[in-house]
This record gives C-alpha cells, sequence and structure tokens, in this order.
C-alpha cells in the first residue's frame, strides 16, 4: 500500500465523529487493499448482555454501509463459542481458518454467517477503551492465508492501533444520553427491518402463488401492512378477502387481536351492541354489561367484512368513531375509546350503492384510504395447481391422510376451470376429492369430474329448467316449511331436507356429503342419528 492511501485512510479516521464513521473508514480501507472480502463491526450494549452491529463494509463495493447494519443479528453475549464473543470477552483476536466446520455455536452466529462467502475464514479483533474494557469487536472475513499475512503487516498493525486509540476516546466522548440514543436507534431500525422479514416470510408461506397478481398482491399486503390507515379490500366471493386482512394484521407490528366482524351475519338490531357492547337492561335481554368488538380490537385490527350491509344509521356512527376514536356502548352516557386499525371488505360496487342512498358516500371515502383489490382466480390460474397442492398439504396434515399428490392431468382439468366461487371453490372441491379417493390415494382427473358436478351450483337458467321439469316436489317442500308452526320446526325439517339431498348426491358418502355442506363429519353423522338417516349414508 502507497503512502497516499495510508495517509487518506489515517485522515478518514480522524475526521469521523461517530463510531460508525470510524470504523466504517479503517474496514473500508482493509477490503479496498484487496483479500478481504468483508468487514463488520459489533459493539456491546449498555446492559452488556449483547451486541448490536454497528456498520459494515462489502467486498462488491468496497464502501460503508452504515445503514445495512438492518441486515444484520442481534447476538446474544451468552453465545460463549461465537467467535465475537470469545475475543470480546478474552480481549484478544480470535481467527478461525474454517467457519463452515463451527456447529452449535448459536442462533445469532448461524444467521450471521449467512452474509459469508464460501470456505472463508474469520478474525475477530477486539477493541479496547483507554481503560482496557472492552467495547466492541472488528471482524474481517477472507482467506486463512490472507487474514494471517494482514494481521503481521506492520502498516496495518500501525493504522489498527491508531484505530484501536481513536475508538476508545471518541467512545469516552460520548456520554451516556448519545450512547442510549445511538443504541435505541440501531435497536429501532434492527427491530423494523426483522419485522419486515419475518412478514415478507409470513406472506410468502400463507398467500400461496406465483403468478404476476400473487406477487403484486403480495407486494400491496406488505405496504398495507406498514400504514395504520383505512384499508377497502374488494374481489369477488371466494378470492379471499378475510384472509387478505389477517395477513395484513400478522404482518403489522400490531400486537393486539385481529377481530373479524361479519355485518353481514349479523341482524341490524344487534349489530350495534357486538360492535360496541351494551350495559345491563339497555334492552331485552341484556342482563349484564359487556365489552364489544370496538373495545376488544383495542391496539389490534378491527376487520367488518361485508360492510355494504352495515345498517345506514349504524354507518353514521361507525363514522364518528372513526373520526375521534370514541365510542359509547349501547344503553350508557360514557364513552371509551378503543385504538384499532380498520380493515373492511365487500363484493358488492359500493359505488352503486352509494347512488341507491344505501351507503353512505362519507364513510365510503373514510374506510377507503389505501385499496387492495383480490382479483378472481381466472385471473390468476396459473397459481392454481400451487393452491391445489397447498390445500391437500394442509389435509394431509390435518388428517394425517397421507394422500401421495394430484395427477398432472388432473391439474391442467383444474386450471382449465372457471370456478365462479374462487378460492373458496376450489378449496372445496380438493378436499372432498381427498375424502373421495382415501388415505394414500393420489388424486385424479375422474374424481375431481364427477365431485364438480356434485358439488356446482345450478345457474338460474338450470334452476328454471328444474323447476318446469319437476315442479311438485320443490314447491310442495317449500309449502310445507312455511307451514309449519314454529321456526324451530321449520329449521329441523329444512336440515333434514338438505342433508337426505347432499347425501343422495354424494351417493351416501358422509365425508363428500359433510364437505358439500362446510360441516364437520362429526356434526353429520350426530345429526344422520337423530333423524333416523343412517340407513341412507355410509361413514365413508
Amino acid at each position: 500500500m502507497d503512502a497516499l492511501a495510508v495517509a487518506r485512510i489515517g485522515q478518514d479516521m480522524v475526521s469521523a465523529a461517530q463510531l460508525n464513521e470510524l470504523c466504517g473508514a479503517f474496514m473500508q480501507g482493509v477490503v479496498q487493499s484487496g483479500g478481504v472480502q468483508l468487514a463488520f463491526c459489533y459493539a456491546q450494549d449498555v446492559t452488556g448482555e449483547r451486541l448490536l452491529p454497528l456498520t459494515d463494509v462489502k467486498a462488491a463495493t468496497a464502501t460503508s454501509l452504515a445503514t445495512s447494519t438492518q441486515e444484520w443479528p442481534v447476538i446474544e453475549m451468552g453465545e460463549l463459542d461465537n467467535p465475537l464473543v470469545y475475543s470480546l470477552l478474552g480481549s484478544e483476536p480470535c481467527q478461525v481458518d474454517h467457519v463452515d466446520q463451527l456447529v452449535s455455536v448459536g442462533q445469532g452466529f448461524d444467521l450471521l454467517r449467512e452474509h459469508f462467502p464460501a470456505r472463508c475464514a474469520l478474525l475477530a479483533m477486539p477493541l479496547c477503551s483507554t481503560r482496557a474494557h472492552t467495547l466492541a469487536v472488528l471482524v474481517f472475513v477472507g482467506s486463512a492465508v490472507t487474514l494471517r499475512a494482514w494481521r503481521t503487516d506492520p502498516v496495518w498493525q500501525t493504522l489498527a492501533g491508531m484505530h484501536e486509540q481513536l475508538f476508545a476516546r471518541l467512545s469516552e466522548q460520548m456520554d451516556e444520553a448519545q450512547r442510549l440514543r445511538y443504541e435505541r436507534t440501531v435497536a429501532h431500525r434492527l427491530e423494523a427491518e426483522q419485522g419486515r422479514s419475518r412478514a415478507q416470510r409470513l406472506l410468502a408461506a400463507e398467500f400461496i402463488g406465483k403468478s404476476a397478481q400473487a406477487r403484486s398482491i403480495r407486494e400491496d399486503m406488505l405496504r398495507l401492512a406498514d400504514s395504520s390507515l383505512s384499508t377497502l379490500i374488494t374481489g369477488e366471493t371466494g378470492t379471499g378477502k378475510d384472509h387478505a386482512a389477517w395477513l395484513i394484521h400478522q404482518a403489522s407490528s400490531r400486537s393486539g387481536a385481529f377481530v373479524p366482524v361479519n355485518c353481514a351475519a349479523i341482524s341490524a338490531e344487534l349489530i350495534e351492541a357486538e360492535l360496541f357492547g351494551s350495559v345491563k337492561g339497555a334492552f331485552t335481554g341484556a342482563t349484564q354489561s359487556r365489552s364489544g368488538l370496538v373495545a376488544e380490537a383495542n391496539g389490534g385490527t378491527l376487520f367488518l367484512d361485508e360492510i355494504g350491509d352495515m345498517p345506514l344509521p349504524l354507518q353514521a356512527t361507525l363514522l364518528r368513531v372513526l373520526n375521534e376514536k370514541r365510542y359509547r356502548p349501547v344503553g350508557s352516557t360514557r364513552e371509551c375509546e378503543s385504538d384499532f386499525r380498520l380493515i373492511c371488505a365487500t363484493h358488492q360496487p359500493l359505488p352503486r350503492l352509494i347512488r341507491e342512498n344505501r351507503f353512505r358516500e362519507d364513510l365510503y371515502f373514510r374506510i377507503r384510504q389505501m385499496t387492495l383489490h383480490m382479483p378472481s382466480l381466472r385471473e390468476r390460474a396459473e397459481d392454481i395447481p400451487a393452491l391445489a397442492m397447498h390445500v391437500l398439504l394442509h389435509f394431509n396434515r390435518e388428517r394425517r391422510a397421507h394422500l401421495s399428490g394430484i395427477d398432472e392431468q388432473a391439474l391442467a382439468w383444474l386450471c382449465g376451470q372457471t370456478f365462479p366461487g374462487n378460492v373458496r371453490e376450489l378449496r372445496s372441491l380438493v378436499m372432498a376429492a381427498a375424502e373421495y379417493v382415501g388415505p394414500g390415494a393420489r388424486i385424479g382427473v375422474e374424481a375431481l369430474r364427477r365431485l364438480k358436478v356434485s358439488l356446482d351450483v345450478p345457474t338460474v337458467p338450470e334452476q328454471c329448467a328444474q323447476r318446469e321439469a319437476a315442479p311438485g316436489p320443490v314447491d310442495q317442500s317449500v309449502r310445507e316449511l312455511l307451514s309449519m308452526p314454529s321456526l324451530p320446526q321449520a329449521v329441523d325439517a329444512f336440515e333434514q331436507m338438505l342433508i337426505r339431498q347432499r347425501l343422495r348426491q354424494s351417493d351416501g358418502s358422509r365425508s363428500r356429503a359433510a364437505v358439500s355442506l362446510g360441516i364437520p363429519k362429526r356434526t353429520l353423522a350426530r345429526k344422520c342419528q337423530k333423524w333416523n338417516l343412517d340407513q341412507e349414508s355410509h361413514v365413508s
């Protein structure tokens, strides 16, 4: 190395005002000299229990990457076999010629060496204060021969000694408050990056698909997870809007609960009490005070599914809650607060509902601060094989069925279907086929074709044709239901009629009938026993 390069490194170190700048200047000089592929620095936190990344330099750019410490793991001082910890505790250099031979060193080191090149050596050098207290450790990664030569080079040892003195002096000048602020910044940055990395892994594992649409949705969900703004998810029925809302919550930093509410499934008379809670005596049946779902979502996410079905009077109340983050339980005079993130979903065109005076325009703009559209399965047909295999994988895990897979022809046939029920329909079909073929078997085209016919919902023209062809039994059944003296009796009669029909469609198979009804097989078995339908069904 020429004198000019040495002088430049020394000048950069002397002019450094922060520890990461000082270490970056020294390590940059080492990497630029050649032979060393990677250099980084870790410093102890105030507690002395952890090592936090300070800065790093890579040979690819030979520049200091102070912000890239987001990628580096926190190392616990309890990893006594970790070369960094060993060097820091012993206050002496530690060289490992074959890093790939180190095993069971610790989680921090295992994550750390993911950044290392193959078949490399490592040199850890402690940095001490003026009172001989070890503060940090420098690490250089390269070939064993290069690292040994570097350690004995008099020029580099002079620069290393100068760097250590400057590091000790600069660290002494940093008062406790500065160190704490700096470490909080680094810790916050690390936490944010680790949270983002966790979110990316979650979305990759839980939102299946390699199509451009699937990748775009994952990117959108990651962006939405970083926000606290209200989000509206749109898309056809069965596209997975509720699953997307759950993933956005899980990928976010919110530690509270994910609270789903289906606005279409709760009566208009009860939905306000369900959302905001009620006090004792507020209405008939309110025998005790209870908190609502808005309170349960405090610190988390409130998911309002089918928001288009929310009654107009309640829409005004919801708008006020969103604007003020305050609400009043039914029958109460006291206001409560809740810090929740709102996600809504609908398959209905809300602008049309606004024109029909069925949805408030001001609420519409308040809930769609951010949007996510879930494409139909027809628009991402190339994801069908991956989705089908994912459903089968979960089926095998839950049922311990050990099905061997799905034929290539069957996958090709699935890709050619329109699936008006989208992912939900595909899932039901694959699960029904898995039940149909049995443990250890492989799902083929014939099983899928047969089940698709039995599970398909007739279109409106088909329904009309069926009624014209055989109007008697259907009309008679409806008349019998309407003539029932009480609702419980009518419900029982309808359940019997529907279960008999599904058992006939599935050739008496309870497993397939249960899947088509969307209920557990055990529940169907109890109902068959209750209504003496055992002769019309079998267990398979």
